[in-house]
């Protein structure tokens, strides 16, 4: 993969800041057209960025490294409900990725590398329960009164039934439903 100022991903992976990147930080925000704010364009992240990245490189080490950064914004990312609706989409777009590449063996996502994300899950769904009344009055993103009567918690509790039940994902349904 060229070395390209306009990707941010290679950059955010030059400086090891790819948990900026998957959280969007501004450097590291994906701009794409999108009809709603979001404080990443995760599917166009992933598609024009990530999934590139990946079936130009097969980087060996590129899995563990989005699995760490994932834990590392549920752990340390100052904005907790940020990083939580981050963390969540991106898990949930990635199974949808994963879906598509069993679905259709030779489409897109072939190739996509394959990671066990129950660590992840495990700590989203720890700060889901411990984050819930926060959670249910945030109105940014997904949680805007146009989607959701509670906040953010209404579309993250559909995302980890989605990611649970239809993708075969891993658990992050919080016991606090």
């Amino acid at each position: 993969m060229s070395a390209n100022l306009d990707n941010v991903l290679l950059l955010a992976l030059a400086n090891d800041e790819l948990d900026k990147f998957l959280v969007g930080e501004p450097f590291y925000f994906q701009e794409a057209k999108s009809d709603n704010d979001e404080p990443q364009n995760i599917v166009a992240a992933f598609d024009l960025l990530l999934l590139r990245y990946w079936q130009e490189t097969h980087d060996p080490l590129f899995s563990a490294r989005f699995v760490t950064a994932l834990l590392k914004i549920l752990a340390t990312y100052p904005d907790r409900n940020r990083a939580i609706y981050a963390v969540a989409v991106w898990v949930w777009y990635y199974r949808f990725c994963l879906s598509k590449k069993h679905a259709q063996p030779q489409g897109l996502y072939a190739g996509l590398f394959e990671v066990d994300m129950s660590a992840v899950a495990l700590a989203l769904q720890g700060q889901l329960e411990a984050n819930k009344a926060a959670l249910v009055v945030d109105t940014r993103w997904a949680g805007a009164a146009w989607n959701s009567q509670h906040g953010l918690w209404d579309p993250l509790m559909r995302t980890a039934l989605v990611v649970r039940d239809k993708l075969g994902g891993p658990d992050f349904v919080p016991f606090n439903i």
